[in-house]
């Protein structure tokens, strides 16, 4: 239902038809009547030319008089043949979408381009009106009239209105990243979806874009507030999620709205890249870190891009416990282990990147802050670098030493070193050397050139001690945690760790 219907009247004639939308008829010269019925409308607005008026007035509103509908209301439009006359139309058109309740407009009739820039004027009102009313547009199709029963169907034409002003939304949030204008052109246009498959004979599953649009909203405050791991590294990150929200909407878009398919293509190319990276510091990791660095760059997101670069420029040098932020694995101190590294290893570049991050959260309150181009190009090019890097031998991985605490609150649990060398062939009857005292707790490292069998025979016997971990000594790695039954130590996890006394190859 609508509270106003906003139409045109031209010149033309009018000829009596029976005008159709959905289930309902009426038997009339003008669609506006019809409309007006049809919508229980309560105020008409008819925009017309001093010589349209002249010609229809009398029959026009003696029809609507006879029906007991509203009286008409007319706005007088000029001819429209000047510039200034056109952006005058432009300015009533816009006026009289302006309502408390929702809209209709008609774009049947009209004189010149008035129906043509009808469509312009409507996405001017929403664009400047956030808050603005629903609004459908409809057009009798007196040339597609059913000629034997004289019957006229009249298009309605909203879901191309939506279509368009989803359409800005999204662009709007591929260009800044911005999300909260998506949800409700989202709702409106699934509900147009629904619409045209009713209409359709419900033929297939029934169409929603109520998930794709609360997707896009999670990931568009993930991205706004710079959640990383939220993003990128957790098992269903905002990214998959998108993605995942995409695929299922992709069937009804291309159905029922095809224009819609090229839209939704660049999202899933703005999202793909981020999706699917569970460890920050491995080449997938970084590669998504990279993607997102240069997205908050491409859309002006400076002070992001620029602390994404640095986050993620010292997670190359982080183990599995300081690489997926956000769970309850990941710890301080070995952050700051892998953060001091990687100023060890470039320490220009990191006060330079320091400086620059440090100059943008500081707002230019300084002596001397860097002129805007300046940022720009320094972030650009230390991006640029960082993916570079792509190329070389991975970072070495960082542990905390052993007079730093493990994570917040902890001490460093104790390492004892098992040795299970041999120095000559030997034979699964060899007995193991005794185990060391082990404190409960302690990371035990196995090491030693022994048989492969004796290093699964050393495993079993060290299940049952109060060890919270058991790792491998490798010359060329350090300590390789192998099990752990503690948050401190991760699987894979490589300690710089190295036995007392030399070097002794399993």
């Amino acid at each position: 239902m609508a509270s106003r219907l906003v139409t045109f009247l031209g010149k033309g004639e009018y000829s009596r038809t029976t005008y159709v939308l959905d289930d309902k008829t009426q038997e009339t010269c003008y669609v506006a009547l019809a409309l007006t019925k049809f919508l229980a409308c309560n105020e008409v607005l008819v925009l017309s030319t001093n010589d349209a008026w002249e010609k229809h007035s009398h029959p026009f509103t003696e029809a609507f008089a006879s029906s007991g509908l509203p009286r008409p209301v007319r706005v007088e439009i000029a001819a429209g043949s000047t510039n200034e006359q056109l952006w005058g139309q432009f300015q009533q058109l816009y006026e009289a979408l302006r309502c408390e309740g929702p809209v209709a407009l008609d774009i049947t009739h009209g004189f010149r381009v008035q129906p043509f820039f009808a469509a312009a004027v409507v996405q001017f009102f929403q664009s400047v009106h956030r808050d603005a009313n629903h609004l459908n547009v409809y057009y009798g199709a007196f040339d597609g009239r059913d000629s034997a029963l004289n019957h006229t169907p009249i298009w309605d034409l909203t879901a191309f209105v939506e279509l368009l002003r989803w359409s800005r939304a999204v662009l709007l949030f591929l260009r800044t990243g911005r999300a909260e204008d998506i949800g409700e052109p989202t709702e409106r246009l699934g509900r147009e979806l629904q619409k045209r498959w009713a209409l359709g004979g419900k033929q297939g599953s029934q169409p929603s874009l109520a998930a794709l649009g609360k997707a896009i909203q999670e990931f568009g405050d993930d991205f706004a507030t710079i959640r990383t791991a939220a993003l990128i590294s957790d098992p269903r990150s905002s990214s998959q999620r998108l993605l995942d929200a995409l695929e299922r909407a992709a069937t009804d878009v291309t159905k029922y709205l095809p224009p819609l398919a090229t839209v939704l293509t660049q999202v899933a190319d703005l999202v793909r890249p981020l999706a699917l990276s569970p460890r920050l510091s491995d080449r997938r990791g970084q590669e998504a870190l990279q993607t997102l660095a240069n997205t908050y760059l491409s859309m002006g997101r400076y002070a992001e891009a620029a602390a994404t670069l640095r986050e993620g420029w010292i997670t190359r040098y982080a183990c599995t416990l300081a690489d997926r932020p956000g769970t309850d694995h990941y710890s301080d101190a070995h952050r700051e282990a892998a953060e001091k590294c990687w100023f060890e290893a470039d320490e220009d570049l990191a006060k330079t990147l320091g400086e620059l991050r440090n100059d943008i959260e500081h707002a230019g309150f300084r002596r001397h802050p860097k002129p805007p181009q300046t940022i720009k190009n320094q972030l650009k090019q230390m991006i640029d670098r960082w993916c570079n890097l792509n190329q070389a031998a991975p970072a070495p991985v960082v542990m905390p030493t052993q007079d730093s605490p493990i994570g917040s609150g902890h001490e460093p649990p104790e390492t004892v070193f098992y040795s299970i060398a041999v120095d000559h062939p030997i034979t699964p009857d060899e007995p193991l050397p005794p185990l060391p005292p082990i404190p409960r707790g302690a990371l035990v490292v196995i090491e030693g050139r022994a048989p492969i069998w004796r290093y699964g025979l050393a495993f079993h016997r060290l299940h049952g001690s109060p060890a919270a971990a058991v790792a491998v000594y490798d010359p060329r790695l350090g300590a390789v945690v192998v099990a752990t039954h503690s948050p401190q130590f991760a699987d894979g996890q490589i300690l710089d760790l190295h036995p007392p006394q030399g070097d002794q190859r399993p």
